[in-house]
Order: structure tokens, then C-alpha cells, then sequence
């Protein structure tokens, strides 16, 4: 009986420690089609915005832990995600319906354009503004 009740108790322990993970829930839930959404562990802040942002919140720049796009076809559906604001830098392009948890520092700054700051550096928590646009590549 004791085994079983440890058992329980651990299995209790898992699924509490899975739900207790910061940004898990609030950064995959609520972002709507059309939408790009960027959350921050930092300040347990999810931002949803369907425009481009040359500047984005405080609460958000360089503080970014996970992004989503869910653009949407007949209109620019990919997004570049920049590391300056005012698209001023090498950037990352997130692909329509994909999310990125960056807190696993594999996505990079890996395009370039009129401007290479940035280049090659991580996503996460680098990040400052972002842009939709029609496809993936350098100097879109």
C-alpha cells in the first residue's frame, strides 16, 4: 500500500511541476488566426498584435521566450523577427502556423538585409520588433 501511495504521490508531483511551468499554458493559448504573439517568462506577458511593430513593449523586447504566427493566406504570412527595432538588424523568419520555444536557443538571427546587427546571435530574449511579410529569405 505504501508503494502505491508513493507512486501516486510522484505522479501527483509530475503533473503539478507540468503545469507550474512558467509560460507553458498562458504562451500557447490565445493567440488567434491572423495573429503573430510573442510571451515573456519575464513578466508572464503575452503579446498579440495581427500588424507589423517597429518598437515592441517593453514587457516583450528582448525579454521573448516564445513566438507564434498564425498568419493567414491572401496576405503576407510570414513574419521576420528583428533583433533592433525599427527593423534595423539581422532578423529570423518564423513561417506561417509555426511556434518557436526560443528558451532552447537554437533559432538564430540568420538573414540579412540593408542591415547585419544582430547576425547570427540567439532569438531569445534579443529580440525588438517584427515585420509580416510574403516570404522567407534575405532582404524581404
Amino acid at each position: 500500500m505504501a508503494k502505491i501511495r508513493t507512486a501516486l504521490l510522484g505522479a501527483a508531483m509530475a503533473a503539478t511541476a507540468i503545469l507550474a511551468s512558467p509560460g507553458i499554458a498562458q504562451a500557447d493559448g490565445g493567440c488567434n488566426a491572423g495573429e503573430f504573439c510573442a510571451y515573456s517568462d519575464e513578466h508572464g506577458q503575452t503579446y498579440r498584435t495581427p500588424n507589423s511593430s517597429t518598437n515592441w513593449p517593453d514587457t516583450i523586447q528582448n525579454k521573448v521566450d516564445w513566438v507564434q504566427n498564425l498568419g493567414t493566406s491572401g496576405s503576407p504570412a510570414q513574419v521576420n523577427i528583428y533583433y533592433n527595432e525599427n527593423y534595423a538588424s539581422a532578423y529570423a523568419c518564423l513561417g506561417q502556423g509555426a511556434q518557436w520555444n526560443l528558451r532552447q536557443r537554437t533559432q538564430v538571427f540568420s538573414w540579412t538585409g540593408q542591415y547585419s546587427a544582430g547576425h547570427m546571435k540567439v532569438v531569445h530574449d534579443d529580440a525588438a520588433s517584427h515585420k509580416w511579410v510574403w516570404s522567407c529569405g534575405n532582404n524581404t
